[in-house]
């Protein structure tokens, strides 16, 4: 039997996260999500810092969520490991999160 994924709406998403090394939650950048332009908000230099390009926009995906540079182009797709906690590895190894709660 085939099985799909069900996107997470965009309304799902929106507000206020936070986007960090794992086990360095201490050093954590806000991201807000939203709808309207501008589409990220929050301590983006902070996030370019990690991704090397400053997100400027964002999409869900049936598998988690994509975040785009200010050309169009996809930075980075984290990958959705249970409702408001998302993950990426990095090419240096390092396993970025993205999650609704810090705590």
């Amino acid at each position: 039997m085939a099985s799909s994924l069900l996107m997470t709406s965009p309304e799902a998403l929106v507000g206020q996260w936070w986007m960090y090394p794992e086990g360095e939650d201490p050093k954590a950048c806000e991201l807000d999500l939203a709808l309207q332009s501008p589409r990220l908000g929050g301590d983006l230099e902070c996030i370019a810092g990690w991704l090397g390009e400053r997100p400027a926009n964002w999409e869900p995906t049936p598998d988690g969520l994509w975040l785009y540079g200010v050309e169009g182009t996809g930075i980075v797709h984290f990958n959705r490991q249970k409702a408001d906690r998302y993950e990426v590895r990095l090419r240096n190894g390092v396993v970025l999160l993205l999650v609704r709660d810090k705590s």
